[in-house]
């Protein structure tokens, strides 16, 4: 018999798929039942233990999704020689905490005969929608969850709710988890949306839990954060304090009214001309790797929400290694590589930064200039002289606001010089949130992005003035990070050009405040992933665009070899995409 193993849960309404991006990640024997959702949880755990003895595992690790989490922690109960470690994901710890119990759907569909009538009409567009709470927050619903809760049907959905029910009506988990003899880890998203954050928090406060609080994720993080749940059950991260959800004042806008240009018809097509190889993903323990760079040996570094720094090896098309390098404290975004021992680091919240990759260690390179704390640093380059060259995009907000700064359109962004003596001057300002940058190598220009203005701009930095002249403009998308390939630019275009957006632009402050109450997907506009690059002139010369759900909001892209590969401020992977052999010009 194998001694190890890992046991995968899915939850109600769904399958094995719950886990395919999660299963590649794991070390050692996987195993996926297929919990049919019996009448009690009790039931579906004695199912599962006939499953692992059978495929011959002496103890597991069992994790568990959602209501699969019960079906794990009740299999710890009856069998606690069989279960190694139990690992819960956005488990409800309550009745009280299923948010939506609450909901007027869930209360018709388990109404008898009415349940069954809307159910036989509901079509799977309905379906998609009503799953969006599922996933993260703005993100996608898969294909395969739509098909998953179709094959449930309504009598297994009401089943399933009904044993969810009686099994915390007789006890909850802060009761039932404590009293387990195996080791008990609770990984939960911030911004769950069908289960209370805050109760599950509680769940995880025993001193005997370990709890994995995910900030930006909401129920679906099997899918949407698959490297961070494979680190927690692999045992590669760092368990924390069980956290709760954080309340954020949304921001006083002071809306300046303009014309933005007319947008192309580029705008509104969702595939380039050339059509965009297949997107692989690269799964990380953590989301949203805004700035992607390359060392000498071709790895990847790139920064996380949570303020790891990683360095990404691509062994080969299916394999990669994942390790951290250090910690800012903050929120790394923009990165440029000094050495292969050092980078600096644009910090949202700390400023600029110099990292040392062996040691890990940190330091504040410059967090004010004339006094005022930088708010926004946001991406940074080195030249060889020495000097430092970075962009702060905002002075009004921080990164969490990105939105309101293009809304509001006051543009406080700058280009700040750093000169090897520490003076730091602004070269720039009044830059419409600014954000991508380069320089050449003798330092007869910079390269930044007005991402709020949909331009690219060329600095003259000769005799220390700064004449700008204009790369490309208008823009299709809104432009983001860019990079050096020789005589091009590759141009990370995060989401397309928003109507609503143009629109609102022209008419008075108050209804750009208006709109950024809107819900958030409806303010971020399309998912799309987009990439250009252009020539020296501005002309483009590569144009790739796909609007898959598997990747989205390209916040940076970087060319290795014949891949690119791309970073996204909203998912937790990298992408790496083929490079088409030969360039082709489109029409805007």
């Amino acid at each position: 018999m194998t001694s190890e193993a890992i046991v995968l849960l899915h939850g109600l309404g769904a399958s094995a798929a719950t886990w395919d991006r999660v299963e590649p990640l794991l070390a050692g024997n996987v195993l996926v039942p297929d919990l049919s959702g019996s009448d009690t949880i009790e039931h579906d755990a004695l199912h599962v233990a006939r499953e692992i003895r059978v495929a011959g595992f002496e103890s597991v690790t069992v994790v568990g999704h959602s209501r699969g989490g019960l079906v794990a922690t009740s299999l710890a109960e009856q069998y606690p020689t069989l279960v190694r470690r139990l690992v819960l994901v956005a488990t409800t710890p309550t009745v009280s905490s299923r948010l939506t119990s609450r909901g007027l759907s869930e209360r018709i569909l388990r109404t008898p005969l009415v349940g069954n009538a809307v159910w036989a009409m509901l079509p799977a567009r309905m379906l998609r929608a009503g799953l969006g709470s599922a996933f993260a927050p703005s993100g996608p619903v898969p294909e395969f969850a739509v098909q998953d809760l179709l094959a449930t049907g309504i009598r297994r959905f009401r089943t399933s709710t009904s044993s969810i029910d009686h099994y915390l009506e007789e006890r909850s988990l802060s009761e039932r988890l404590p009293a387990l003899s195996c080791p008990v880890s609770v990984v939960y998203g911030l911004d769950d949306r069908r289960v209370n954050s805050s109760d599950m928090a509680l769940s995880a406060s025993d001193p005997r839990i370990d709890a994995y609080p995910l900030p930006h994720e909401g129920h679906g993080a099997p899918w949407s954060s698959a490297g961070a749940i494979a680190a927690v059950v692999n045992g590669q991260a760092s368990p924390s304090v069980a956290r709760l959800p954080a309340t954020t004042l949304s921001p006083s806008l002071r809306p300046v009214r303009w014309t933005p240009p007319k947008s192309t018809a580029r705008a509104r097509a969702k595939y380039s001309d050339t059509p965009m190889g297949s997107i692989r993903r690269v799964e990380l323990p953590g989301r949203g790797p805004e700035d992607v760079r390359l060392d000498s040996q071709g790895r990847i570094l790139t920064g996380l929400v949570d303020g790891r720094v990683l360095r990404v090896t691509l062994i080969d098309d299916s394999t990669s290694t994942v390790e951290t390098l250090a910690d800012t404290g903050g929120r790394p975004l923009g990165i440029t590589v000094v050495d292969d021992s050092t980078i600096l680091v644009c910090d949202s919240e700390r400023g600029l930064l110099r990292v040392d990759l062996g040691s890990g260690c940190v330091d504040v390179v410059l967090d004010r200039l004339d006094s005022v704390p930088i708010t926004f640093a946001s991406n940074v380059v080195r030249a060889p002289s020495g000097n430092i060259y970075f962009t702060v995009s905002s002075r009004r907000f921080s990164f969490d606001d990105f939105l309101a700064d293009l809304l509001e359109h006051s543009g406080t962004g700058h280009l700040v010089k750093l000169t090897p003596d520490g003076t730091a001057r602004i070269v720039v300002d009044g830059i419409q949130f600014a954000n991508g940058l380069t320089v050449s190598d003798n330092e007869e220009f910079a390269t930044v992005v007005s991402t709020g203005d949909f331009e690219i701009t060329r600095y003259s930095l000769v005799d220390g003035t700064a004449v700008p002249r204009t790369l490309i403009d208008n823009l299709p998308a809104f432009p983001d990070n860019i990079s050096v390939d020789g005589d091009l630019t590759w141009v990370s275009m995060a989401t397309p050009r928003n109507a609503l957006h143009d629109r609102v632009a022209r008419l008075p402050g108050i209804i750009r405040r208006i709109s950024y109450s809107l819900p958030e997907k409806l303010r971020q506009g399309e998912r799309t992933t987009w990439v250009m690059a252009i020539d020296r002139n501005g002309s483009i010369v590569h144009d790739l665009q796909s609007p898959t759900p598997d990747f989205a909001m390209v916040t940076s892209v970087v060319r290795r070899g014949s891949h690119l590969i791309l970073g996204s401020i909203s998912e937790s992977a990298l992408a790496v995409v083929d490079l088409p052999d030969h360039p082709q010009g489109v029409v805007s």
